[in-house]
């Protein structure tokens, strides 16, 4: 499950305390050595790895596009999740600031409350998550995008071939249905399964971005349980596979509050947008003496295969 890529655009900026504006904005004045904590709880799999890491210089002035740069992982932490009366001790993985759980760690469950206790010599962080209700997509279908009429339905994984799933490039609105459930808000993961595939525009904007073939929506809300693709996070013909996340407060709340930046290839980072009426000074952690994300989310995934317009 490649859940790291909703997560890494927001902890790039975050574990060398490096980016465009003043980084003690984000941390305060003196934010070097600050407890960084990395753990994500999705719901019907084990209990996660976690990564424990401290800030480094906060007067750091230039960017780093790879999140691991300034990676300065904590190798003395000592990590518990507890759920309950039940104790998980990690233990120390082969890197620094790599911490692993028990072998016989149980399945995260939904609707449940986790907490995380992280303690490294005078320090201390400490956070919880309630995972969300399991996410269950029902029906896949792919809408006209003036009417919002069904032009035809989708198959799930469940249902049979979803190579039969052929969507021309912006042609209609991808639509995903479930029943509403407890989740604070969601998140469209999507990964081009074809590395050879071309990119579906041409254009110089492609051809100067270094694209990834996983990539992530904002934070999305769908009370309804209806969820609709954002074309923007599509730039590959081909097939491919999109996890939908139902996320908790913690999950929903940093996607929101930290904005998703783009390199060009000189090295320049710049913002495509961020969410419309949003406007933070600092990002939302949730964590308790660190920064970071202790989260959890359910997860359910549909597949297609995105076909150029006829026109390009």
């Amino acid at each position: 499950m490649r859940y790291f890529v909703l997560m890494v655009g927001c902890l790039i900026a975050l574990v060398g305390c490096k980016a465009e504006r003043d980084p003690s904005s984000l941390f305060g004045p003196d934010a070097s050595g600050v407890l960084v904590v990395d753990a994500l709880l999705i719901v019907d799999q084990p209990l996660p790895r976690v990564l424990i890491s401290q800030t480094v210089k906060a007067n750091a002035t230039s960017w780093s596009w790879n999140p691991w740069d300034d990676w300065e992982g904590v190798s003395d932490a000592e990590v518990v999740i507890t759920l309950g009366n039940q104790t998980f001790l990690y233990r120390s993985d082969f890197a620094p600031g790599y911490y692993l759980p028990p072998p016989d760690a149980p399945l995260v469950l939904p609707n449940t409350t986790y907490h995380l206790r992280v303690r490294s010599q005078s320090r201390e962080a400490t956070a919880q998550t309630i995972t969300p209700s399991r996410l269950d997509i029902r029906e896949v279908a792919l809408l006209d995008d003036e009417t919002f009429e069904v032009i035809r339905p989708l198959k799930r994984y469940e249902d049979g071939n979803v190579e039969e799933n052929r969507v021309v490039y912006q042609d209609g609105l991808l639509e995903m249905r479930f029943d509403p459930l407890l989740a604070s808000g969601y998140q469209i993961a999507i990964e081009s399964l074809d590395r050879s595939s071309d990119f579906l525009v041409d254009s110089d904007f492609f051809d100067e971005i270094n694209f990834d073939r996983y990539g992530s929506s904002p934070a999305l809300e769908a009370s309804d349980g209806n969820l609709r693709m954002p074309w923007f996070i599509v730039a590959f013909a081909g097939p491919h596979i999109i996890r939908v996340y139902a996320v908790d407060k913690n999950w929903f709340d940093l996607i929101r509050s930290v904005p998703t930046f783009y390199q060009d290839d000189d090295g320049n980072a710049f913002q495509p947008g961020g969410l419309a009426g949003d406007n933070f000074e600092r990002p939302l952690f949730n964590v308790d003496g660190g920064i970071g994300i202790f989260g959890s989310a359910s997860v359910d995934s549909v597949g297609f295969v995105v076909l150029p317009r006829a026109s390009q």
